[in-house]
């Protein structure tokens, strides 16, 4: 069984205690260090390889919300739970594609199904979750968007295209380099310079013709294909 290396931070070491005692029914995930200073987990991960943090919002020395970003900097592939006694705070933590938001008392069942969706997420990389939420401001509206639907992000300009597998497009004001910081890492590849595509719908990529090939809805969508995507696809995927 592989383990999966974790760290719990809470400033209340009863809420440490509960979860620590919660986790102890499930053999695979090692608890490496719990503790009550949030800036303890940078010393950790330059010693240990976490895969999983389950991580507190409101803290006196760093809030969890600014903690995560930081964390994703120095491991933007790491597993991140949170833990909260308050609810107000769902909407800025799907932002940071958390694989679940647990309110305290911590629920049994959610709990294992958080697990469940880590395990499988560490055992195929390539899974994306559909808990995985982006959120955008369009002209009129706030998305929330679902990664695993977006067939391809296309720039003009400081504006980006987003077709969804649904059928629907979205025209959001930021530029792609700033939308795609917001996905999990290594889902979408550029397949040139305005195009970014899922790598889940790519079938097929002709070398001779310079072009990638697109599922959308049984039917191809056929983009060209830049020298560099070429000469990097076996690095891609």
């Amino acid at each position: 069984m592989t383990k999966i290396n974790t760290a719990l931070i809470d400033d209340e070491q009863d809420a440490l205690d509960t979860l620590e005692i919660l986790l102890k029914e499930y053999p695979q995930v090692n608890i490496i260090k719990k503790t009550t200073n949030p800036l303890d987990i940078f010393p950790l991960m330059l010693k240990e390889k976490l895969d999983l943090i389950f991580l507190d919002i409101q803290m006196p020395l760093i809030n969890g919300l600014d903690l995560i970003e930081k964390i994703k900097t120095c491991s933007p592939g790491i597993a991140v739970i949170f833990v909260s006694a308050h609810a107000n705070f769902t909407a800025e933590a799907i932002k940071h594609n958390t694989f679940n938001y647990l309110l305290k008392p911590v629920c049994r069942t959610e709990l294992k199904s958080s697990i469940n969706k880590v395990t499988l997420y560490l055992n195929n990389s390539t899974t994306i979750l559909p808990s995985q939420k982006i959120i955008l401001n369009s002209k009129n509206e706030t998305l929330f968007i679902d990664s695993k639907d977006v067939v391809l992000l296309q720039a003009n300009g400081n504006y980006t295209r987003i077709l969804m597998h649904d059928d629907n497009e979205h025209i959001v004001s930021y530029n792609m380099g700033t939308i795609i910081n917001k996905f999990p890492d290594n889902l979408f590849v550029r397949v040139n310079r305005s195009l970014m595509v899922n790598k889940n719908f790519i079938t097929s990529i002709n070398r001779k013709q310079k072009k990638c090939i697109i599922n959308y809805h049984q039917e191809e969508l056929v983009a060209d294909a830049s020298s560099v995507f070429l000469r990097e696809i076996n690095n891609i995927f």
